[in-house]
């Protein structure tokens, strides 16, 4: 995390001399509700978990009001299914066994690339607002589960989770200036996956998250 901060104040500092510049970059950490969804009714949704992702993002202006969007961070998502079927996890070689009944939560780490376009309204008196629609793709650093149910405790289960993952977000903002170009930023943010995010074959597992977008503008 205060790489990233370090990083984006640098690169602000930087992009803030060329006042001319088609370039803004942002800084951002997002408190985000996340849970998943699934196609067959052996493994079904058991609640949401509270994480919370931080990045960095470029914003290219090809006109005046419209601007390319590639970011990079780390978002923590996941959440919690239940198994009405007997699943095991594969855990540095070993096996875990679920039984039927038994409810498991994943916590889930991926490096996030979301690219996409963003649309700025003209600005209205010290306020600009946005919509940003695009695509994120994720690669998995980390996949811990822990059941109470199944005496897991937050073990690594990466060799049961895809390794690459794919969504969609959509998200409305605010920009909102406090001097030259800089300016504190906050929205709302959907998330939802388009691939399945474990290697269990009887079932499509998909990520989703409402995250409350907060930032600084370079």
């Amino acid at each position: 995390m205060k790489r990233i901060l370090a990083i984006s104040i640098i690169l602000g500092a930087m992009i803030s001399i060329h006042a001319q510049t088609p370039l803004r970059f942002s800084v951002h950490v997002d408190p985000q509700f996340a849970w998943f969804n699934s196609d067959d009714e052996t493994v079904k949704p058991d609640g949401s978990i509270f994480h919370m992702q931080a990045g960095l993002q470029m914003d290219y202006f090809f006109a005046e009001n419209y601007a390319f969007a590639l970011g990079v961070g780390i978002n923590n998502m996941g959440g919690n299914l239940l198994y009405a079927d007997s699943t095991e996890f594969s855990s540095k070689g070993e096996t875990l066994l679920v039984e039927p009944g038994q409810s498991v939560k994943l916590n889930l780490q991926y490096i996030d690339i979301p690219i996409g376009l963003k649309l700025k309204t003209e600005e209205l008196g010290y306020a600009t607002f946005f919509l940003q629609l695009g695509f994120n793709p994720m690669i998995n650093l980390n996949a811990k589960a822990t059941s109470e149910d199944a005496s897991i405790d937050k073990e690594d289960i990466r060799e049961s989770v895809n390794l690459f993952c794919l969504g969609y977000h959509a998200g409305l903002g605010i920009e909102y200036k406090l001097g030259g170009s800089t300016a504190v930023i906050g929205g709302i943010r959907w998330t939802s996956g388009l691939t399945d995010v474990t290697d269990n074959d009887r079932a499509n597992v998909k990520l989703n998250a409402i995250s409350i977008h907060m930032g600084i503008l370079f």
